[in-house]
């Protein structure tokens, strides 16, 4: 990047206005939270109250919280689904006066791709969420200010493609930044957008590290999971010499300048501390921190020993939900966005955001201006204090990730939890696990648990750990006791020149799914881990 640093003050410095009258209605909302969200709701039913969804739950004559409540069900994507597919064929005004742009498919993780509608209103309410966390960011790092950044650039699963007249999916996560943003982002952005366009996962990585080593000013990095930036580490490290001599190539004399201060830095520095090295101003890492991308933060963490590594907090691709604003505190629930209900997931019972307790679990409800109503996302948060009125969020689940196979239930959140006992029982460290079905000729199916880790110190007690907790569950003992279910193993990977986040992504990406939304899973329900990683089951 050739940017004089006083252009990238200026230019960073134009993007961070921008983005402070936000910050400024935030914090003025966090104070007023209950009246914030009220008055969303009504200016948003009023808006859609001629759409088709708004005819049938009348919205012309909601006057009240309670009264929406009462009338619209909460609702899943399927029950949605008739209004996307009236909207794919063309129609307008199905669930928004706003007309939809494209679609945004959801990851598809565990499920089939869902459509999303995108609207401008949509857009807006996600910069209501993201606006304050990048003022409050820029203005404690002010170092920020005079470097560059990458932003997110994952590239599309597949090739180009529309459902209906309507496109799905952009390209690039800066489109959450609306027109200024994007325009201001690009002047400073270290990867060139042009690089999402890249259908090969080995041409991508290639292009992308070239542009991050090229920058010496790289100062931010934001990416949506830890593993996506592990992967491109330790993808440079495998094929440095290579890189950086491709690098060497370059027309410009700044570029070869570059790649001679990176050969002389490889044979100074130590894996995996070189990369701080690399880029010396780089000061903060924005990625997934809770649930289960917890320990693959704490792997990166290895590569960037002193860097800041700061929780993304809940975006999904429905709705914004919580960011980042102060240190040290979870991230505070996104109150000028969209409108938010939460759900006792034991009593069922739904409150408003201003009615949660600290200490509680909750699953999420958004309506948005893309034409969500009383949408339960799945995902599970946990309340750990308040800023002013605004609760801060610890995301700690998918509600949907399960297996089920014979009427066991098992979900994510309860699998992760008990394999962390039984890992602490013999305070084990472990770079990667995860719970996967194994279909043996000989043994019937089961459950595995697929493991990095440098020392066991007792397997078979890792094992009954492991097999005790899963029996917590009715279901899962019920599902033993008939034999329908072999009991669970244990399966030990090995070290490898592909490390088994990579293998994970790589499976991942063959299910669809883009490398920078992977979601690290404590749970899958697909079999066939042990035919992917290198290892052995320790019977």
């Amino acid at each position: 990047m050739a940017w004089p640093a006083v252009i990238r003050r200026m230019v960073n410095g134009a993007w961070i206005a921008a983005a402070a009258c936000e910050r400024k209605r935030f914090n003025r909302a966090v104070r007023k939270v209950e009246p914030t969200q009220r008055d969303y709701l009504l200016r948003l039913l009023r808006t859609n109250a001629a759409t088709r969804f708004g005819r049938q739950y009348g919205f012309a004559g909601i006057t009240s919280v309670a009264e929406y409540q009462k009338r619209v069900p909460v609702c899943a994507y399927e029950s949605l689904r008739p209004y996307i597919d009236a909207i794919a064929r063309g129609e307008p005004s199905v669930l928004t006066a706003d007309p939809v742009r494209l679609f945004q498919p959801t990851s598809g993780t565990l499920t089939g791709t869902k459509f999303i509608p995108w609207t401008a209103a949509l857009a807006r309410e996600f910069r209501r969420g993201i606006n304050p966390w990048i003022a409050a960011l820029y203005q404690r790092n002010p170092a920020l200010l005079r470097g560059t950044a990458y932003w997110s650039i994952s590239p599309p699963a597949t090739a180009d493609w529309f459902w209906g007249s309507l496109r799905v999916g952009f390209d690039h996560d800066a489109e959450y930044l609306g027109v200024i943003g994007r325009k201001l982002f690009s002047l400073v952005n270290s990867v060139p957008s042009e690089v999402a366009r890249s259908r090969d996962l080995a041409e991508f990585k290639t292009r992308t590290l070239l542009a991050l080593l090229a920058d010496e000013n790289l100062s931010l990095i934001s990416v949506w999971s830890p593993t996506f930036l592990t992967m491109l580490v330790e993808d440079f490290w495998a094929r440095r010499d290579e890189l950086v001599a491709k690098l060497g190539q370059g027309s410009g004399a700044a570029t070869r300048r570059r790649a001679e201060t990176l050969r002389a830095l490889m044979r100074e520095a130590p894996y995996p501390g070189i990369f701080e090295r690399i880029w010396p101003k780089l000061a903060v890492i924005s990625c997934w921190t809770h649930g289960a991308s917890e320990l693959y933060a704490q792997n990166l963490r290895r590569h960037f020993p002193t860097v800041e590594i700061q929780g993304k907090g809940l975006i999904a691709t429905e709705a914004m939900v919580s960011f980042p604003l102060c240190e040290d505190v979870d991230p505070v629930l996104a109150v000028t966005a969209h409108f938010y209900e939460f759900q006792d997931p034991d009593t069922q019972a739904i409150c408003l955001a201003h009615e949660l307790e600290s200490g509680r679990e909750y699953l999420v409800i958004v309506t948005t201006g893309g034409g969500l109503y009383r949408y339960g996302l799945g995902d599970r948060v946990r309340v750990t204090g308040f800023l002013a009125g605004a609760p801060c969020l610890r995301f700690v689940g998918r509600e949907g990730e399960g297996s089920d196979l014979f009427g066991e239930k098992l979900h994510g959140t309860f699998v992760a939890d008990v394999i962390r006992r039984a890992l602490a029982d013999q305070a084990i460290q472990t770079r990667f696990f995860l719970l996967a079905p194994v279909v043996d000729a000989h043994l019937g199916t089961g459950y595995a648990l697929f493991l990095e880790a440098q020392v066991i110190p007792n397997a078979d007690r890792l094992r009954r750990c492991l097999e005790t907790g899963l029996t917590e569950n009715f279901h899962y003992a019920h599902c033993r006791k008939l034999g329908q279910l072999n009991r669970a193993r244990l399966f030990h990977i090995q070290p490898a020149a592909c490390s088994s986040e990579a293998v994970f992504l790589r499976a991942m990406h063959a299910r669809g799914v883009k490398p920078g939304d992977v979601k690290m899973l404590s749970l899958d329900r697909c079999p066939g881990w042990e035919q992917r990683f290198v290892g052995q089951f320790i019977e």
